[in-house]
């Protein structure tokens, strides 16, 4: 607990130290509370209208929720024991990604923890099992809308459909045959055939063919301005009384490679 509050201060600072240089975002969220009875898939289909992605797959997630004023970091190793997580400090959310993760599953869990914005603004702290289920299930809605799959499926489906399917909403298939289920698109026992199947397919734990992971358009163009601008990862590590690693651990594998060697390494050592 320790090291997430350390790495969520750090998230923090690092926040405030670009806000104060550069350009951003300001947050750009739909508020929701009057509509708090709404079932969290209904949200899910508002947010999407509102958002303008009709029936259509969400492409870059990331780089979307980075334009509407979101902070996603990279969860550093030590600490990838943990999905996902979120919270919210003076109006700004932060959301922390596992990025040992498949590419669907990470997008899964950018939906997740949009979800958690959006619906649990006053219970970032009580997680219980209700609440992590909303969560789930605007997640499910949101990159898989069921308008669009009522109008793609048509007569009986088959597990080949499945990849089809996944590929085109950009989402794992053990997340796909769940939607599918959901919707009673397929009935318990193919459900449970299917995911027996795709297990053994290796699709638990990887996702075979899958998509590249997104990546941060934000911190991309930051870090070129702030090298512009004269600033070194080691100066900015220095002005923010931290370690050049621990911040590099926070963008790693989100926007830039890491280039080590010749004082070109850390934050601002990058390629992108």
């Amino acid at each position: 607990m320790r090291r997430i509050l350390s790495v969520s201060s750090l998230g923090v600072e690092l926040s405030n130290w670009i806000d104060k240089r550069y350009g951003t975002p300001g947050v750009d969220l739909p508020d929701f509370s009057e509509a708090a009875d709404l079932p969290p898939a209904s949200t899910a289909e508002q947010l999407r209208s509102i958002w303008g992605l009709h029936q259509k797959p969400v492409k870059n997630l990331l780089p979307l929720l980075e334009r509407k004023g979101i902070r996603v970091y990279s969860l550093p190793a030590p600490d990838r024991e943990i999905d996902s997580f979120t919270f919210s400090h003076e109006g700004r959310p932060f959301i922390f990604l596992n990025l040992s993760k498949t590419a669907e599953r990470m997008r899964f869990d950018l939906a997740h923890e949009l979800g958690h914005i959006i619906l649990h603004k006053e219970t970032q702290k009580n997680r219980s099992r209700q609440v992590e289920q909303e969560a789930h299930d605007f997640a499910s809605s949101f990159l898989m809308p069921a308008d669009g799959l009522y109008a793609q499926i048509i007569g009986k489906l088959r597990l080949e459909d499945v990849f089809t399917l996944k590929n085109y909403w950009q989402v794992s298939a053990l997340a796909m045959v769940e939607r599918l289920y959901s919707l009673e698109f397929i009935s318990e026992w193919v459900r449970r055939r299917w995911i027996i199947e795709l297990t053994q397919r290796g699709y638990r734990t990887a996702e075979p063919d899958g998509i590249h992971p997104e990546t941060s358009k934000f911190f991309t163009d930051v870090f070129r301005l702030a090298r512009e601008d004269g600033w070194t990862s080691r100066k900015l590590a220095d002005d923010l009384n931290e370690s050049e690693e621990d911040l590099d651990s926070l963008v790693f594998g989100l926007a830039i490679s890491s280039v080590r060697g010749g004082g070109q390494g850390g934050l601002l050592g990058m390629v992108t």
